[in-house]
C-alpha cells in the first residue's frame, strides 16, 4: 500500500475523541493540581478530550456537534497520557502550563541540565517528592523527568 493509500485509510478510520465525564476529568486536573500546584480553574476554557491511553485539550467551541463529524488524525494539545496506573504529563503541556507549577519544579544549571540531557540520568538530591518534576533551567520550562531518590531521569524529548 502506497503513502497516499495509507493516509487516506487513516483519515477514513480517524473519529473524534470522547469528551471526558466530569469525574475523569476532575481526576485528570487533580493530578494536575496536586502533582504541580496548577489549579484546575487553569484549564476551565478547555475540553478534555480521550482516546484510549491519552488526553487533549482542546479549546471549548461554540458548537461541539458539527466538530464531531469530522473525520481527525489528532485533536488539541497532547496533555497527559495513562502509564500503567498512573498519569505522565506530556512535554508539550508541560512547555504550555509548567510556568504556573508551584511545585515539583526542579531548576537545572546549564551544565546539569547538557549532563542530563546526554546521559538520560542524573545523580541529584533534593526535597521534592518523588514522581513527575518540571525541568526548568534559566527561568525556561524545558520539559517533564522523573524524580526518584538520589536521581533524576530525564524524560526530555
Amino acid at each position: 500500500m502506497g503513502k497516499k493509500a495509507r493516509r487516506k485509510k487513516i483519515h477514513q478510520q480517524a473519529v473524534w475523541p470522547r469528551v471526558v465525564n466530569l469525574e475523569e476529568r476532575a481526576q485528570v486536573l487533580s493530578f494536575w493540581e496536586e502533582r504541580f500546584g496548577i489549579p484546575k480553574e487553569t484549564f476551565d476554557p478547555y475540553l478534555l478530550l480521550s482516546t484510549a491511553k491519552n488526553y487533549w485539550l482542546f479549546a471549548t467551541p461554540p458548537e461541539l456537534k458539527p466538530l464531531q463529524s469530522l473525520r481527525v488524525q489528532t485533536v488539541g494539545l497532547l496533555f497527559t497520557r495513562k502509564v500503567s496506573h498512573y498519569l505522565k504529563p506530556t512535554t508539550t503541556a508541560i512547555q504550555r502550563f509548567g510556568h504556573l507549577a508551584t511545585k515539583n519544579v526542579v531548576k537545572l544549571s546549564f551544565g546539569e541540565l547538557d549532563r542530563l540531557r546526554r546521559e538520560r540520568k542524573l545523580a541529584y538530591e533534593t526535597d521534592l517528592s518523588e514522581g513527575y518534576v518540571i525541568i526548568s533551567c534559566e527561568g525556561k520550562i524545558w520539559g517533564c523527568g522523573l524524580y526518584l531518590p538520589g536521581r533524576l531521569i530525564s524524560y526530555l524529548p
